[in-house]
Order: C-alpha cells, then structure tokens, then sequence
C-alpha cells in the first residue's frame, strides 16, 4: 500500500534517530510532507539524507522542545514551509538510568519532565492551532510500558511516560470534536539507540532479548507502522486510545 498519507504534512520530533528517523522516513515512503524536528542538527541531517529521493518533501527543522519559543518555530517554519500542518508524532524524549526514589537527582528529575512530559505538551499546544486551520489532524505520542506499569530503573521516566498517556486521554477529550485526533503508542523494548545505552551494555540488551516472548527486542519499524495506521485516515475513528505495541511482554507469555 502506498500513499496513506499522500498531501499530508507532519513533523517528527525526535527525528534523529531511533523510532523517530525510521517515522520520518515510513511517511515519506507514504507520500507525506515531513519536517524532521530534533535538537541534534547532525543526526536530523543524516535522516533528511536519507529521505534524500523525496527532494522537497523533506526537511530539517531545529528544536529543544523543553523551551516554548524553540517549539512555537517549528511549527511556524513547518507551515511556512508546506502550507499546512496534518500530523504530529511526539518521539522526542530521554531515559536517564536513575536510582530508587529517595535517591533521584532533582536535576535529573526536571530533565526528563522537561523533555519527556513539559516538551511534549509544548508540541501539541503549537501545533494544535495549526492544526485547526487546517481543518484537523492527528497527533502520536510515544509513551512507553513504563507508563503502565513500574519501571524499576528509571522512576522519572516511568513517570513522564505515564503522563504522556494522561495527557493524551485529556487532549483528545478537548480536541477530537475539532477534527484533531490524539492518540498514544506504548512501546515494550525497541532496539534503538536509546534503549541500547540505557541497559549499559550490550549482554545485557540481549540477555532481555532472550527474556522477551518473541526472544527479540521489537524494531523501530514496528513501531513506525503503528504510528503511520494512527496518522492515516484508516484510523478516523480512532482518538484517546493508547495502543501497548510489546509483543506480548506484558501478557505474561513466556
């Protein structure tokens, strides 16, 4: 199937690697517009390069979105760019290995919030009025099973994520009778880069391979898939749902 989203025009944050770039690059096969949004320049270029055969379709555009005014360009550079907005996927976010509670760094703390939860916020109150003008649109946050169950190695993580998909239910609540809607993925463990530095070393990402139902860690384009079926019209009656993508991990099957 190609097209799914042919005249549509996204940002992908995070788009520098990992869930992000493989996005980027699944909606570009799929006929869409895609600014890739990240704060590193040189990985979002690299993905731009790779998306190199859609010429104009594709673009870097630089962000932090822990700060407003960072996010508010982004979306203005996006629409001055394309003409409009259709489609937002939230992948940006960081996973800092923290120790229990009562011994968690508040810097670490508020770096995670800030990007995780605070950015994510920033990114939907932006790029929902571009949205409206454009007549709707659906946003994708990526969240994590951390923010469904506890997460023994990261609890401002775990947190943020669980925030993530609160704020999705919430926003959609407001926004869905705008033509906007929202929705969350839940991802289990993907073998990006993120995932492979957080379990510091690589026995130990592929002794969790062996762990997993599908004696495997998922791939980035599995993920992609889902997030592209969420954005495309194939999903106009889906809003406020999060989807838990883990291959079975926490059904218990082993």
């Amino acid at each position: 199937m190609a097209d799914r989203l042919k005249d549509k025009v996204a940002i992908v944050t995070g788009g520098s690697s990992g869930i992000g770039r493989v996005t980027a690059l699944r909606f570009l096969e799929e006929g869409a517009k895609v600014a890739v949004a990240d704060r590193n320049r040189r990985g979002g270029e690299e993905t731009v390069s790779m998306g190199g055969e859609y010429g104009d379709n594709v673009c870097f555009v630089p962000v932090d979105v822990s700060k407003p005014e960072s996010v508010k360009g982004m979306v203005d550079a996006t629409v001055a760019r394309f003409g409009r907005l259709d489609a937002l996927v939230n992948a940006a976010a960081i996973l800092i290995r923290t120790p229990p509670l009562a011994e968690v760094d508040e810097r670490d703390w508020d770096l995670i919030m800030s990007t995780n939860l605070k950015g994510l916020f920033f990114c939907c109150k932006y790029a929902i009025p571009a949205m409206v003008q454009s007549g709707g649109g659906s946003i994708v946050n990526i969240s994590s099973q951390a923010g469904l169950r506890g997460y023994g190695t990261s609890l401002p993580y775990g947190v943020s994520k669980a925030g993530v998909i609160h704020l999705t239910t919430t926003a959609a609540a407001q926004y869905t009778s705008q033509g906007i809607r929202i929705n969350a993925i839940a991802p289990g463990p993907i073998d990006t880069p993120q995932m492979r530095g957080s379990t510091a070393s690589t026995m130990e990402f592929e002794s969790r391979g062996r762990e997993h139902p599908m004696r495997r860690a998922g791939k980035p384009e599995e993920i992609a898939n889902t997030v592209l079926f969420l954005a495309s019209d194939e999903a106009s009656f889906v809003s406020g749902s999060t989807f838990l993508v883990d291959g079975g991990a926490g059904s218990g099957a082993h």
